[in-house]
């Protein structure tokens, strides 16, 4: 009865820390002036290509891709770091707001740096101060995610196993 209790707090837990981070992300990216006129430059882009398409090829191609950017961004960001770091910390039993703030953080930020070693880029190792900008963004929305789970799911299963024996 425990276990399934735990899934179940541990599934809201994520599903509401992924929602922070959602909130999050765009908050912090408009905070900072080089995300900012990263991300404007991006819309401007997707807002010219999409006005110069007819509305019969736009549903075909061009939002596709779009969506596909966003929700890999999303996917790659908010969700997988939280999902890693949880499922690490569950498997451990670590029950820290450092280890569940600090490790979704540092997965998110790392984040670029792990996809280009995927798919084997000559510039693995080095960033631009730009790139820094992104991944302290990235680190922030990590570290906002990791604790907003672990001031639901995280730091009372320790106490309620202490208290009952």
């Amino acid at each position: 009865m425990n276990r399934i209790r735990r899934a179940i707090v541990v599934s809201f837990g994520i599903a509401i820390a992924i929602a922070a981070g959602l909130a999050v992300l765009p908050v912090a990216a408009l905070i900072d002036p080089v995300t900012r006129d990263a991300g404007f430059a991006l819309a401007e882009v997707a807002f010219f290509a999409l006005t110069r398409v007819d509305l019969n090829e736009l549903s075909r191609a061009d939002t596709a891709g779009l969506l596909h950017f966003a929700w890999t961004a999303v996917m790659a960001i908010c969700v997988m770091p939280l999902v890693f770091a949880v499922l690490l910390g569950e498997i451990a039993k670590v029950r820290s707001f450092f280890w569940y703030a600090g490790a979704t953080g540092f997965i998110a930020a790392s984040t670029p740096w792990l996809i280009r070693g995927a798919f084997h880029t000559h510039r693995v190792t080095s960033a631009s101060p730009e790139e820094l900008r992104f991944a302290l963004v990235f680190f922030f929305t990590g570290m906002v995610s990791g604790a907003v789970f672990w001031f639901i799911a995280g730091g009372s299963e320790g106490e309620r196993h202490a208290a009952t024996g």
